[in-house]
């Protein structure tokens, strides 16, 4: 058994899960794990009532082929440009790096709100697939919700060759809505698998409402952000997916990944939204203004707007 937020080890030939929601009948396998039952949608058509229901159950939906591979291209080359220092952003110093040298798609492992100067990752935030699936679920338990959220987020994760995962965590914890709205979007742009470090989350646990504290650690396998502990590990499965395709799970989802073991480097693209109702209390700010409103109107808008502020992570 797995605790304190430490990796389990699963041992079962055939994991087998239950879940609401259309669900993938293939054996999606990298080694000995065996993934019968995450809800898998695709965009057009879907039922919406029964996606919303599976939203609030399982605390995450994946919907497959949101990206279309023209717009995972044009993704990866601005992160290409992201990395090689073509955009002015203070904390990127120019490379000379080619930009077909597949280095500049990991020199960083996080790149933080490459929106504020990127206008490729900018219009990314209100896509049309992920708006499709956000119109009905960032307030989805939210008492007398309008059906208006803003983003206050976008991040590039990428796991180069050898790489280390990501520790547990839950996005809520540096990102506190008042709502419990928070929403994450990851977007996969190449196919992962248990082998080069895709999701791993634990069913269920956003149900509980309970935050669960990050610490510093010494781990060897996954980077240095802090790391969520107090919680059974134990039920963590693997979410394999598709390039393009996309994850919308719950702030309060513990989830995490392992140390990328494949040959590619693993570049996923990373939006979080919330209501536009919710006060945020973060970057130092007693409501941040950081925000792009995505949808209806931004009640305070009269507070004004900053501009994010950007950041890297090496490992």
């Amino acid at each position: 058994m797995g605790v304190n937020g430490l990796s389990a080890e699963h041992d079962n030939e055939n994991l087998q899960v239950e879940a609401n929601g259309p669900t993938d009948k293939r054996h999606l396998l990298s080694g000995k794990y065996i993934v019968k039952m995450i809800p898998r949608f695709q965009l057009d058509p879907f039922d919406s009532q029964e996606l919303v229901d599976a939203y609030i159950e399982n605390g995450f939906v994946l919907v497959e082929d949101v990206i279309l591979p023209e717009e995972q291209e044009e993704i990866k080359t601005d992160l290409a440009k992201i990395n090689r220092g073509d955009y002015s952003c203070q904390v990127i110093d120019p490379i000379g790096w080619p930009l077909d040298d597949e280095r500049l798609l990991g020199r960083y492992m996080y790149i933080g709100q490459p929106h504020a100067y990127s206008p490729t990752i900018r219009q990314y935030i209100a896509h049309s697939g992920l708006c499709q699936i956000l119109d009905l679920i960032v307030g989805a338990t939210v008492p007398f919700w309008n059906g208006a959220y803003k983003c206050m987020q976008t991040m590039f994760v990428t796991k180069k060759p050898g790489g280390n995962g990501s520790p547990w965590h839950q996005d809520e914890h540096p990102i506190p809505t008042r709502d419990r709205s928070l929403t994450g979007v990851w977007i996969p742009l190449s196919d992962t698998a248990i082998d080069n470090s895709c999701l791993w989350i634990i069913p269920d646990s956003h149900k509980s409402g309970v935050i669960y504290h990050r610490y510093s650690h010494n781990l060897p396998d996954v980077d240095s952000m802090t790391i969520a502990r107090g919680f059974d590990d134990s039920s963590a499965i693997p979410v394999e997916m598709g390039a393009g395709s996309v994850l919308f799970f719950s702030g309060y989802l513990l989830h995490s990944s392992k140390k990328n073991l494949g040959k590619a480097y693993r570049p996923t693209l990373t939006i979080h939204y919330c209501t536009s109702t919710s006060w945020l209390s973060w970057q130092g700010e007693l409501n941040y203004r950081g925000v792009v409103q995505v949808r209806g109107e931004d009640p305070y808008q009269a507070e004004g707007y900053i501009s994010p502020r950007t950041w890297v992570k090496v490992e």
